[in-house]
């Protein structure tokens, strides 16, 4: 069997996306999105200045590739989910060259964000040739023993902590 995905755009399939933002929710922030925040996160990736699409295997739906803007084109990538028993066996790379071939059309550049703790996920879009560094984001936390360290890092030849909310402190 070959291991080949295709990207649908969103028409419609209400149900479907609505199901993937919320299995997107538990799996990225460990907790159970309330049906507000599924619905608010719906609107955003299927508004102007948006495309969504869903990223199938055969007829199956394995997860979604949101494409925005932020000020120009539709060059950033917004969300790239798989469904975590369809990870480990390179769709997500794949779902990337697609999102490239898209927007390679029209952009000079596509761009991502990456949590600095998700480092799977910062392999997997440095190993896709991710490697130019575009804006950083710094975060100060109030309640720092809401937090844990997971490691720390130096840029600009300064060090930052790259940290997670502990799972037992999230909110409900």
């Amino acid at each position: 069997m070959e291991n080949h995905i295709h990207l649908s755009a969103y028409h419609n399939e209400k149900e479907v996306l609505l199901d993937l933002i919320q299995r997107f929710w538990i799996v990225h922030n460990d907790e159970t999105p309330s049906p507000e925040e599924v619905l608010e996160d719906f609107h955003t990736c299927t508004g102007a200045g948006h495309q969504l699409f869903f990223i199938k295997k055969d007829s199956s739906y394995i997860g979604l590739l949101h494409l925005g803007s932020r000020g120009a084109e539709i060059n950033w990538v917004e969300e790239l989910f798989i469904l975590p028993e369809y990870q480990g066996h390179g769709y997500g790379s794949m779902a990337l060259k697609l999102a490239e071939d898209l927007v390679r059309e029209y952009s000079d550049s596509i761009y991502l964000e990456v949590a600095a703790f998700n480092f799977r996920a910062a392999k997997l879009y440095r190993r896709n040739g991710y490697d130019c560094l575009n804006t950083v984001t710094l975060r100060k936390d109030f309640q720092p023993q809401e937090y844990k360290t997971l490691r720390t890092e130096t840029l600009f030849d300064h060090s930052f902590e790259i940290k997670q909310r502990n799972k037992k402190n999230r909110p409900s």
